[in-house]
């Protein structure tokens, strides 16, 4: 018989001349000698009870229509066609989506890598419209790092408009944005976290209000030790505040707002950084198509992240941090 154009159920791959073809004596459903070897059964073993029988039309529907899901061979969980990998145990599907998967995904970034049977698309069809015309495969290619994570977060928002809290993002506020190539919210955002930091650590460090309130937290905290309560401790405290000078109590004010100014924003950045990316990777991907040149090129360009400007900004850091705590002594 002339098995050309059929496909082994276990590799999903079409028999070419020449190839060493096992048979299924109950069934009759070909298989490749190494697939069969592999299995050790029957690919369809499960389906001999009732009275399946292999047929040129097995990779067709009732209808005639080519099946839109494909079974997994370990665990026999339908998935949609088109996957990668089993949605249920994570096996490879096919070999040759494997192949497609190598050339199209794992090549836009050679850095990164899957390991074990983790599937790079989460599950979700890499045809499927994640919105504005942008295809799952082509955010994929976009994101570069950490797709698995994105795909998921990504296809959630779209669905069920559910987001997820990204503590990286809570973490590195602005800087989390321009690492991953937001540059125009990302250099706002920074700019504002900045100018609140800095502005804290000025007040902190090199103004006689700072000094005064280092002095008055220090005798605070012996108070602690040594008064009958800690109540006493801190109508103290509060006594030696409110007799400071006007502009050092607004200086003190300032101080303290800068820094839950700067904690509400990073939980605002937290709450919202993802869906700020997945908008940016469709805005940039539509622009990148709209163009109409070489579009895995440009993903792979203008995607990903830019670990130049991270490590930029934490030498920044780095010297905003530590510069003033030296130039004043280590006070």
């Amino acid at each position: 018989m002339d098995f050309t154009k059929i496909k082994c159920p276990v590799c999903d791959i079409e028999f070419k001349d020449g190839d060493d073809v096992v048979v299924c004596p109950e069934c009759g459903t070909p298989h490749h000698r190494e697939c069969y070897e592999k299995e050790n059964r029957c690919f369809y073993e499960n389906k001999h009870n009732d009275g399946f029988s292999f047929g040129e039309d097995s990779n067709t529907d009732s209808d005639g229509k080519e099946a839109d899901t494909v079974i997994c061979p370990r665990c026999k969980a339908e998935n949609q066609k088109g996957m990668f990998y089993c949605g249920k145990c994570g096996y490879p599907l096919s070999a040759q989506n494997n192949n497609t998967y190598q050339n199209t995904y794992q090549n836009t970034n050679t850095n990164t890598t899957f390991p074990g049977f983790m599937d790079p698309m989460a599950g979700v069809n890499p045809e499927e419209n994640m919105g504005e015309g942008v295809t799952a495969g082509e955010v994929s290619k976009f994101v570069q790092n950490n797709t698995p994570y994105f795909i998921r977060v990504f296809n959630n928002i779209k669905n069920f408009n559910k987001g997820r809290f990204c503590f990286v993002a809570f973490l590195f506020s602005g800087g989390y944005l321009l690492y991953r190539k937001m540059y125009k919210i990302g250099g706002i955002i920074t700019a504002i976290m900045l100018l609140l930091w800095t502005s804290e650590l000025y007040i902190h460090y090199c103004t006689p209000a700072g000094q005064k309130m280092i002095e008055l937290m220090n005798n605070y905290y012996t108070s602690v030790t040594t008064a009958a309560s800690s109540t006493q401790a801190v109508n103290e405290l509060m006594q030696s505040i409110s007799s400071l000078d006007n502009i050092s109590i607004f200086l003190l004010g300032l101080m303290y707002f800068s820094s839950i100014a700067q904690f509400a924003l990073r939980i605002i950045i937290g709450i919202f950084s993802n869906r700020w990316y997945f908008k940016h990777c469709k805005t940039k991907i539509s622009e990148i198509k709209k163009e109409g040149k070489d579009t895995d090129k440009e993903l792979r360009a203008k995607g990903g992240v830019n670990t130049a400007i991270a490590l930029s900004l934490f030498l920044v850091y780095l010297t905003i941090e530590f510069v003033p705590y030296f130039l004043t002594g280590g006070i």
